[in-house]
């Protein structure tokens, strides 16, 4: 594939060049792209705060693709309002800000509408692409409708993809969330630009993952938990193919409803030269839902699947679902149908297990809907381990967070960390992040976009990022991390702590929880509910999900 600066570049060529050696990568869709750099960020303030300050500085173009969005949301706050150094403008490399920009930052009104805005007013091209569910009596997401007129009132080109708006795909989300600014950076990941028109789940948040703050869409609710994520910017060759699956989108929906197209070589190329790592764009796209891929198109699947058997120590997993059956609306796995994607992944884990790999999947205790699934998914993968005699081999982690509180037992409240991410790290060398849950849609029937990345240096770096985070450490202290499995041994250690903390009602260390299913509940004398976890359930907690919660979070 040509770079994304090539006007004569066509969104529906399919290509179908060699793939370089190796068996990291997918075939059949998006090439594999060489000295690219990938940045990944943890948690929404960085990413958000990267984003901002690359839409603030774009000069031709910004593409945005998401399953939700709300104009209103600041995108940065607290301290990210200072630039390093503590001064507005400083060290900002590509994306330094002009004048205008910066007084802009300094008005504070960086607000998602804002800053969109801004950059259509000085003429850059800006677009929004945002799916379009089909709402049966109340909304899966903010209105689109209604964030589409606000961002049309400011200039942005808003477009409702209603590819899912048929029989055959009515609980399918177009789940992708990503963004391209002239063609020379791009960003990917688990975050939507978004909190609920409720003030559910605000997506920005910080290491710290308080309970409560100030700068943050937070009560204590049922759902507005901290949030954990990752999102990824990434430069070079593989941002045009970013690039080209928006543009592959956007332009067979703006052919439905008679909108400007967006052409894949739009405005100044990637750098030739970006960095050191090798990546490749993956993806889910649905069969029947877009005419550029009839069939669908399963990467993402392909690529955990090339990953995980080549794994030889470890694996390391954070995701919002672990669902071997197809969840048809009930959290009742009577309800379910067997999941064939599914199943492959999760017998390619077994086997990484069955070979002397550790493997360790952190999950969120209260899921908005589907606990039972994870449950049944956690469990299945035990007894495989059980019965090669590897069961050590196998850590499953939740994360929380305790504030003092006078009036509850013990003094302290205890809330669980809203694990967004969508991440798995093999063996110190690849690594993905994206919008792919692992259950069977984000393997086979949403639309979703990941980044595979082959690169000892950042996938060290993000393992580094995501476990000093979850021990309560600073992001440069990795004494004891180093070797992954050292690290998992010290991750397990603090876990059943932090268990043993939260019975004797004491403050926790770090974030870092064993994952409880509801038999492990039983067994260990604690109040774990089938559906809605155990940090909420317990004395004082916020308890179950409101119902019309439920299924919101994807």
């Amino acid at each position: 594939m040509r770079s994304c600066g090539e006007d004569d570049v066509s969104v529906d060529a399919r290509e179908t060049q060699p793939f370089p050696s190796g068996a990291w990568w997918a075939p059949d869709d998006l090439p594999v792209r060489e000295e690219c750099r990938v940045e990944p960020f943890v948690d929404g303030h960085r990413a958000m705060l990267s984003m901002c300050r690359a839409f603030l500085s774009a000069r031709h173009y910004i593409l945005l693709a998401g399953w939700d969005i709300h104009v209103e949301l600041p995108l940065v706050r607290g301290d990210d309002l200072l630039f390093p150094g503590g001064t507005l403008g400083e060290d900002d490399g590509d994306d330094a800000l002009d004048p205008y920009a910066l007084a802009l930052w300094k008005a504070r009104r960086l607000r998602v509408v804002d800053v969109l805005g801004f950059a259509a007013q000085r003429g850059v091209r800006v677009g929004v692409l945002l799916w379009d569910a089909y709402h049966m009596g109340s909304h899966l997401t903010n209105d689109p409708a209604q964030q589409q007129r606000a961002l049309r009132a400011a200039g942005v080109e808003c477009l409702l993809d209603d590819s899912s708006r048929r029989i055959t795909h009515l609980t399918q989300s177009l789940h992708q969330k990503c963004a391209v600014v002239d063609g020379r950076v791009a960003f990917v990941g688990g975050i939507d630009l978004t909190v609920q028109a409720e003030g559910d789940y605000d997506r920005w948040d910080t290491h710290q993952h308080l309970c409560a703050s100030p700068i943050r869409a937070t009560t204590r609710r049922p759902a507005a938990h901290p949030w954990h994520d990752v999102h990824c910017r990434a430069e070079g060759a593989v941002v045009g193919d970013v690039l080209r699956n928006v543009a592959e989108r956007w332009n067979e929906v703006a052919a439905r409803h008679g909108v400007a197209a967006w052409p894949a070589g739009m405005a100044s190329a990637a750098p030739a030269s970006a960095g050191s790592a090798t990546a490749q764009v993956i993806r889910t796209i649905p069969p029947h839902t877009y005419a550029f891929a009839p069939a669908g198109i399963a990467t993402i699947k392909e690529a955990y699947l090339r990953a995980l058997r080549q794994a030889q120590r470890f694996v390391y997993i954070e995701n919002q679902y672990l669902w071997t059956e197809q969840f048809l609306g009930l959290d009742s796995l009577r309800w379910g149908e067997p999941s064939q994607d599914m199943r492959e992944v999760m017998e390619a884990l077994a086997a990484a297990v069955d070979r002397g790999a550790q493997v360790a999947i952190t999950l969120p205790d209260h899921p908005n809907v589907g606990r039972r699934f994870t449950d049944g998914g956690v469990e299945w993968l035990r007894a495989r381990a059980a019965t090669g005699g590897a069961a050590a081999r196998l850590h499953v982690f939740t994360l929380g967070n305790a504030e003092d509180d006078a009036s509850l037992p013990g003094g302290i409240f205890y809330r669980p960390v809203y694990i967004h991410a969508k991440v798995a790290i093999v063996d110190d060398v690849w690594w993905t992040a994206g919008s792919a849950n692992l259950n069977s849609r984000g393997m086979r029937t949403d639309a979703e976009i990941n980044l595979s990345v082959a690169d000892a240096a950042s996938a060290r770096g993000l393992r580094a990022l995501l476990w000093t985070e979850h021990l309560g450490r600073a992001a440069d202290d990795v004494q004891g991390l180093e070797d992954p499995v050292a690290g998992l041994a010290r991750l397990w250690e603090l876990a059943d702590a932090n268990r043993e903390r939260v019975r004797g009602r004491q403050p926790l260390v770090g974030h870092i929880l064993p994952y409880l299913t509801a038999a492990d509940g039983a067994r260990l004398q604690l109040p774990v509910h089938d559906e809605h976890g155990w940090l909420d359930n317990l004395e004082g907690g916020s308890g179950a999900l409101a119902r019309h919660h439920a299924g919101r979070y994807l």
